[in-house]
């Protein structure tokens, strides 16, 4: 007894010291390492990109996020509340980061307060939570120390992978002393003047380039000369064509070196209104670029006549039919692209929600060059390549349609283009300079164009302001910021998921709604046919072709048969739809006794077997 005594007493004795060791290991870790942490999350949610430290380092001077959220408006919003205070953390990190560089102030903008009016003032907008008048706000306003400002509205949940970037992008610009240079070599008229289609309208500049002049410094340089300017951060070429060879040459050793390039490449931009657009099989432009040798040198290939279309993402449009009239039909060479087009984890392409895309080509990797390609913008596997003869003044959307016959391939039509290259142009002793490219290559120019993605809103005939409906600004914005800005942005990418949904559930009633889906549209149509014949039997006329008022004793039956037969198929129907539900609801259930019961049972049956094993072996070494 006194040694069973004893070494319960033991027992007691250590589980107290472990107690004792881990409050005070919390206690000097917090005094000697307050910052430090492991993050065992699989995306890595708690940890930045190594792109942060370095965007941070390059600051010459303090920064400031002002960060407003409204409690007292998500306090009944479990979603908002918690993303709110996750974005007021990472804020918080960040600032403790930059040691220094990077002031955060966190404003709670309460309804009829400075702090609101504060937030009006920089832009936020304030959006109802719901019906009894209360609002939320939540956004961050980036200021640097030259009163340059950037604004990010609103934080959504739904972009919260990309707050990183977002964050990062916004200290970058306004911790530049000045705008970056851009050097802007277009093909594509793109200062406005008289619109060709019409020639007594003008047109402005395209909106995105207008955006684009006032993010950047936009040099721009003359397709016809021999060489880039000095000074520029960044180069964009927009349907280069009809360069001459000291301008591929310099472009050549731009890439090389491994400068930031943008380049949009299209094999026939049907917008562009140049001096050969307006030829025969030409009807929306139709010109090709040409960048002569460098796309084979640095790796890649567009046919110049060959088009991507897709059936998922064909837009639709009227078109004159045969019969002198018009018709709707999808367009699939026009594209109207969705978020799942777009890689998800990449800063430059992973915020986007839609795309609007004429004509674009396809991007190909040549086979044996050391140069990589990384995939931003791809079609579906329902795309075909399209002969470009038929987009012109002979094309006919209902014919192409028709033949149109999907490869199973999925298509690049925007890519990051990594790796070594080498020079199109050797050396006098034959050997060719090589660097590392930073090219980003897209496939189509007419992305730029108005027409594509933006619409003029009119009240009266007067122009109020134009709406975007496609993200095709916000893509050659962000390339650009990408490109001309600190370097270090490159290295960013979106962060995980802090939700967590339930895709094994998710899985399984998606099949069953499949296993109940085909039964329930067979009842749906016997259904229809049912009512069909009986309409048809209330209007059989007689043999002389009089409407029946009275109808006949076997009409009457057969009627009663076909509506009893009808009650039977609503009841099955309904039945086929109870019991998805309760599928679903069962599913439910058995997830809830699993993770609320019998885990909680295993644990405790695992600790009563230790406990008895543990005391078995403590009495066989007392009998002793």
């Amino acid at each position: 007894m006194a040694a069973r005594t004893e070494t319960r007493r033991n027992a007691l004795l250590t589980i107290a010291a472990v107690l004792v060791g881990v409050v005070a290991l919390n206690v000097v870790a917090s005094i000697a390492l307050p910052f430090a942490r492991v993050d065992l999350t699989q995306d890595r949610l708690y940890s930045t990109s190594r792109g942060v430290d370095r965007t941070l380092a390059s600051l010459d001077e303090p920064v400031r996020v002002d960060y407003f959220w409204t409690q007292e408006g998500s306090k009944d919003q479990p979603l908002i509340r918690a993303h709110g205070q996750r974005v007021r953390e990472y804020l918080e990190e960040i600032a403790r980061r930059s040691k220094g560089k990077v002031e955060f102030r966190f404003v709670d903008p309460e309804p009829f307060s400075e702090a609101e009016d504060e937030a009006r003032a920089a832009g936020l907008p304030a959006l109802a939570v719901d019906g009894s008048g209360r609002t939320l706000t939540l956004g961050l306003v980036v200021r640097g120390p030259t009163d340059r400002k950037e604004t990010i509205p609103y934080l959504s949940p739904e972009n919260e992978p990309l707050l990183e970037y977002e964050l990062m992008r916004a200290i970058a610009a306004v911790g530049r002393p000045t705008k970056p240079k851009v050097g802007l070599l277009s093909t594509i008229p793109l200062e406005g003047g008289m619109d060709p289609r019409n020639p007594m309208a003008q047109r402005g500049p395209p909106v995105v380039i207008e955006q684009l002049r006032e993010q950047v410094d936009v040099v721009d340089v003359d397709a016809a000369a021999d060489a880039l300017p000095a000074g520029i951060d960044a180069l964009v070429l927009v349907q280069p064509r009809k360069l001459t060879e000291g301008m591929l040459r310099s472009i050549d050793a731009w890439a090389v070196s491994g400068k930031p390039l943008v380049v949009l490449a299209d094999p026939y931009a049907e917008t562009d209104a140049g001096p050969d657009a307006a030829m025969m099989g030409a009807k929306r432009g139709g010109t090709t670029y040409d960048l002569g040798p460098l796309l084979a040198a640095w790796g890649v290939d567009v046919p110049k006549d060959m088009v991507i279309g897709d059936l998922t993402y064909a837009t639709r449009v009227r078109a004159p039919a045969k019969n002198g009239g018009v018709r709707e039909l999808d367009y699939p060479a026009w594209l109207s692209m969705t978020a799942d087009a777009f890689t998800k984890d990449d800063p430059l392409v992973g915020g986007l929600q839609s795309l609007n895309l004429m004509s674009p080509g396809s991007i190909e990797r040549i086979e044996g060059t050391k140069a990589t390609l990384e995939p931003l913008v791809r079609s579906t596997d329902r795309a075909q390549q399209i002969q470009t003869l038929k987009l012109g003044f002979f094309g006919d959307p209902e014919q192409l349609l028709k033949d149109f016959k999907a490869d199973g391939t999925r298509r690049t039509l925007a890519a990051r283009i990594g790796g070594e290259i080498a020079s199109a142009y050797p050396a006098a002793d034959g050997t060719r300079a090589t660097g590392k490219a930073n090219i980003l290559l897209i496939a189509d120019a007419d992305l730029l164009a108005d027409d594509t993605w933006v619409i003029d809103d009119r009240v009266a005939g007067m122009s109020v302001g134009k709406r975007a409906v496609a993200d095709n600004g916000p893509l050659v914005l962000n390339a650009v910021e990408l490109a001309a800005g600190n370097p270090a942005l490159a290295e960013i990418r979106a962060r995980g998921q802090f939700r967590r949904p339930f895709t094994v559930v998710d899985e399984m009633r998606r099949d069953a709604q499949t296993r109940f889906i085909a039964e329930e549209k067979n009842l749906q149509d016997e259904i229809q046919r049912t009512e069909l014949q009986i309409g048809e039997l209330q209007r059989e006329r007689t043999p002389d072709g009089m409407q029946q008022v009275v109808l006949s004793a076997e009409q009457v039956k057969k009627i009663e048969e076909l509506q009893q037969r009808m009650v039977a198929a609503r009841k099955e129907l309904r039945a086929v739809q109870l019991s998805l539900r309760q599928g679903v609801e069962q599913l439910g259930t058995r997830l809830l006794v699993l993770n609320a019961v019998l885990w909680p049972l295993a644990v405790a049956a695992a600790a009563l077997a230790w406990y008895v094993l543990r005391g078995r072996s403590s009495r066989r070494e007392a009998s002793k």
